[in-house]
């Protein structure tokens, strides 16, 4: 497992991030602060590293979702000290691909997400307040803790996201459609 630090995590992951979330209403730095802060874990020199932590280790789970009885895919038991549950039953997948496409189907197919106005967000600071206030963490700082990492993320990003703008108008289109193959295969795969 490659070690990264929180900003250059960030920056590996932010060009997928932008065309994952193209045209699906989700910010790339609300998707991209969620990732870091769901599936950080404290390395053995005292340092907190995004996919280091239990459920992205075991589970390529870097959103921290559970398992509900909808879920038809593979689920791992695992530990939640700080959540009423003590042990909790997260999805698992392959690699961090599915995680993020799960992640974005996980907002979409839940009512509430639309409801508390996840998609309709004119910015990721309201975004990631909508996501807190439908649920989707127990943490009463949840918004806050996730929008000062986002702000991180815009800002270790702006080189990156002037470029990924410029090349959007030639890749977009072509992005776009592979995104939806590979969602719709892995939909086939969970269901049948």
């Amino acid at each position: 497992m490659e070690l990264l630090n929180r900003k250059d995590w960030i920056r590996k992951y932010y060009p997928i991030a932008a065309k994952v979330t193209a045209g699906t209403g989700i910010f790339p730095e609300t998707m991209l602060a969620m990732a870091v802060v769901e599936s950080q874990g404290k390395g053995t020199d005292g340092n907190w590293y995004p996919g280091l932590g239990l459920v992205a280790r075991t589970a390529n789970n870097y959103f921290g979702i559970k398992a509900s009885s909808a879920w038809k895919g593979a689920t791992i038991d695992l530990p939640t000290p700080g959540d009423a549950d003590k042990i909790s039953t997260f999805r698992k997948y392959n690699n961090v691909g599915e995680s993020i496409a799960d992640f974005i189907n996980f907002l979409k197919v839940n009512p509430r997400y639309t409801k508390a106005g996840v998609f309709s967000a004119a910015s990721y600071p309201e975004q990631i307040i909508a996501i807190a206030r439908a649920g989707y963490a127990e943490n009463p700082n949840y918004s806050s803790l996730i929008t000062s990492v986002a702000n991180k993320v815009k800002e270790y990003t702006a080189d990156l996201r002037d470029t990924i703008e410029r090349n959007s108008g030639t890749l977009l289109p072509i992005l776009i459609a592979g995104f939806l193959i590979g969602a719709f295969f892995l939909h086939k795969k969970l269901i049948g």
